[in-house]
């Protein structure tokens, strides 16, 4: 894997457009995004949309300058896979930008499949299969201020690009293994908004999460001594700061940002208002 990525940056609406419409005959794009807080509004706004097909440069796509019509028909496209690392995150923040996304295939749930690692991480799955360190530094980045820096860009094109190559690497295991089908099946995201599920009179079983690694293991228990004084403090019981599910989910996709956290189970706006950025530090004690 080349530690040099070549890339588009494109700020006009009309040759985004274009760029993007080539991609639509692939059968598979890797797709990332960098989003910002706009605590005007309380919401995660997007700031670049990254495109990465098999073959040609990366498409980094800077959203707050072009909007999201170039991209809505790829996005949209259910007979494009487009590979997210977490990509229920991804698909959540461009729900928020009013696109429907489908087809939507997450590279976590593909590398819990096939790999058994202590954390899968982006840059853990990466460093895995290809020996390569991923440098995540720039993911807190200020990615709402104009110009965007040089390092900031390649950063951006550089994830994109790597998300695909895991896909691909992922999906080679794993056909080989006879288990591609059902790993697929399982990272598929419904293209379904989540408040419609939630208003089904019945809903179909849900497969059980993986177990938890050491490592996770050992971060939920620090967390929970977390929550508890937390709980102390504000004197109420322990599972109304947060329950057990959504430590154990941070635990597993380790959120670095506060956009981050609202793709974590059981917290919203005010949890994330109120207690956020302590959450973020007690998660980054809890896994050093």
């Amino acid at each position: 894997m080349s530690d040099t990525t070549a890339f588009r940056y494109l700020t006009d609406a009309r040759e985004a457009a274009l760029a993007v419409e080539a991609l639509r005959g692939e059968s598979v794009v890797g797709l990332d995004t960098e989003t910002y807080w706009d605590a005007k509004n309380s919401s995660s706004r997007v700031s670049l949309v990254q495109l990465a097909a098999p073959a040609g440069d990366v498409l980094v796509i800077d959203a707050v300058a072009t909007g999201f019509d170039p991209v809505r028909a790829l996005v949209e496209e259910p007979t494009v896979r487009m590979a997210a690392h977490n990509a229920r995150f991804d698909q959540m923040v461009l729900r928020g930008e009013e696109l429907k996304p489908a087809a939507f295939v997450d590279t976590l749930s593909l590398a819990r499949s096939a790999l058994v690692l202590p954390s899968y991480s982006l840059a853990s799955v990466t460093e895995h299969l290809f020996g390569l360190p991923l440098d995540k530094t720039l993911q807190s980045s200020n990615w709402r201020r104009r110009p965007l820096t040089r390092a900031q860009l390649k950063y951006a094109a550089k994830d994109v690009r790597v998300t695909l190559l895991v896909y691909e690497e992922l999906r080679r295991r794993l056909e080989a293994e006879g288990r591609w089908e059902d790993a697929l099946r399982a990272a598929l995201i419904p293209d379904e908004p989540a408040e419609k599920k939630a208003g089904r009179r019945r809903r179909a079983p849900q497969a059980p999460s993986p177990p938890l690694t050491q490592e996770e293991k050992r971060a939920v228990a620090a967390l929970k001594k977390w929550r508890l004084a937390l709980a102390n403090t504000q004197r109420v019981p322990a599972y109304m700061i947060c329950p057990d599910k959504t430590l154990e989910c941070l635990a597993r996709e380790r959120p670095t940002t506060l956009d981050a956290l609202r793709s974590i189970y059981g917290l919203g706006d005010s949890k994330i208002t109120n207690f956020g950025e302590e959450l973020l530090k007690a998660l980054q004690d809890a896994l050093s």
